[in-house]
């Protein structure tokens, strides 16, 4: 299989999420992908995400959908390590807000103005080959083993092979951290902008990044240059 790497010495296996995956892990990991967004939309509670968050995911229509998830999965720890979630144009997001009122304010507020964002992003876009990743987030105590860099280098290979060109995602201004792996992976900074924060206080800056097919990023991120067990294939020297 080409989705399987080494990282460390743990087996890491790149691949879609499905309803049989741990969902509870799932959420976690999303919970973390923001500072402001989920900790607001779930009152601080990690709990409360894990137990709301897999009920958006066996739905279909919805940017939680399980379908919309790309894992990182550790088959020694038997643990789901990372998660790269993303939509393009052809999903079709239908949200029932008011299936969602009795839930708590903050949700619904959060979902209107989440959702609205990433569909005037994407979802009226006039690139119909364009995909926007809406959370990225690596286990913490995994972090900076290359784990984020070879799930988004799988992840786009996988997308270029189905036509897709460009791969859109927004940061905040001073994650330096997520912004130099963007970068490494040949994201471009396009502007800056006051993104939605979560919350109905107050707004973030953010850096909005977009990269184009053929962009360069480094041969040990692609999936196609690794064989089953995570050795470069002599022909990508």
């Amino acid at each position: 299989m080409k989705n399987t790497f080494k990282v460390e010495n743990d087996e890491i296996i790149f691949r879609r999420a499905n309803l049989n995956d741990n969902l509870e892990q799932i959420a976690e990991l999303v919970y973390f992908t923001d500072p402001f967004i989920y900790p607001f939309w779930f009152n601080n509670s990690i709990k409360k995400a894990q137990k709301f968050l897999p009920k958006l995911m066996k739905e279909e229509g919805h940017l939680f959908s399980i379908d919309n998830f790309y894992i990182a999965y550790d088959k020694q720890t038997k643990e789901i390590v990372g998660i790269l979630c993303a939509i393009d144009k052809t999903s079709k997001l239908k949200i029932d807000y008011d299936k969602y009122k009795k839930i708590n304010h903050n949700y619904k507020f959060t979902l209107e103005h989440y959702v609205e964002e990433v569909e005037k992003e994407v979802l009226e876009s006039e690139d119909t080959d364009m995909l926007y990743i809406s959370n990225i987030c690596i286990k913490e105590v995994l972090r900076g083993k290359k784990i984020g860099s070879k799930l988004i280098g799988y992840w786009i290979s996988q997308m270029e092979e189905k036509g897709y060109n460009r791969f859109a995602l927004d940061c905040l201004l001073h994650n330096l951290r997520a912004k130099n792996l963007y970068h490494s992976m040949g994201f471009k900074e396009m502007k800056e902008i006051v993104g939605f924060d979560g919350t109905d206080h107050s707004h973030v800056e953010v850096v909005s990044f977009l990269r184009k097919k053929g962009a360069y990023y480094p041969e040990e991120f692609q999936a196609s240059s690794l064989d089953k067990n995570g050795v470069k294939n002599k022909a990508h020297k």
